[in-house]
C-alpha cells in the first residue's frame, strides 16, 4: 500500500508502527513509482535513502539495522492508495464503505481509501483493517455490499409481510 498526506500527518509514524506488526517498509517519503505492466504499479525507494525514515522528534532510522532484514522490500505492488488527512469537524466521512474509490497513478486506478487523523484513532490498525479488505475484495468479497444487500433483503420481507 501506498501512504499518502501532508507533511506532519503521521504516514511515518503509522508506518513505522506498522513495521512493528511485522509489515514491510519499501520507502520514506520518496517513493519511485513505475508502470511495469498494462495495470501494474511497483513502488520503490530511492537508493540513497534506502531503508531510512524519518521520525519527527527521533530523527533519521535505518529500519533494516533496528528491525532487521524481515522488516524491508526493495519494492512492492501499489495495490492500494491510503489517504491520510487531518479529520474536519463537520466533514462527511464514508461510514458504510459501499463506494469504490480510486487514485490514478501514471494512468492507472488504483482502489483508494481516504483515512480521517485525529488524537485517539488507532490509524495503524485501520490501515491494516483497510489492507485486509481490499484482499478480500480482490477475492470478489464485499462485506459493505453484502450487509447492504441483506438489509434491503430482510426490509422488503418484511415490507412484503406486512401488506
Amino acid at each position: 500500500m501506498l501512504l499518502i498526506g501532508k507533511s506532519g500527518v503521521g504516514k511515518s509514524e503509522c508506518a513505522l508502527e506498522l513495521i512493528e506488526r511485522g509489515h514491510r517498509f519499501i520507502a520514506d517519503d520518496v517513493v519511485e513509482i513505475k508502470r511495469v505492466d498494462e495495470a501494474i504499479l511497483m513502488g520503490c525507494g530511492s537508493p540513497i535513502l534506502k531503508h531510512h525514515m524519518e521520525i519527527r522528534g527521533l530523527g533519521i532510522i535505518n529500519v533494516k539495522d533496528i528491525f532487521g532484514i524481515r522488516s524491508v522490500r526493495d519494492r512492492k505492488q501499489v495495490e492500494l492508495v491510503v489517504i491520510m488527512e487531518e479529520w474536519v469537524q463537520n466533514k462527511e466521512y464514508d461510514r458504510l464503505g459501499l463506494e469504490e474509490k480510486t487514485h490514478a497513478i501514471l494512468d492507472i486506478e488504483v482502489p483508494s481509501i481516504m483515512v480521517p487523523v485525529r488524537p485517539g484513532r488507532n490509524i495503524p490498525i485501520i490501515v491494516e483493517t483497510a489492507a485486509l479488505n481490499q484482499r478480500l475484495k480482490k477475492q470478489g468479497i464485499y462485506t459493505a455490499r453484502e450487509l447492504d444487500r441483506s438489509i434491503k433483503e430482510s426490509l422488503k420481507r418484511e415490507s412484503n409481510e406486512n401488506d
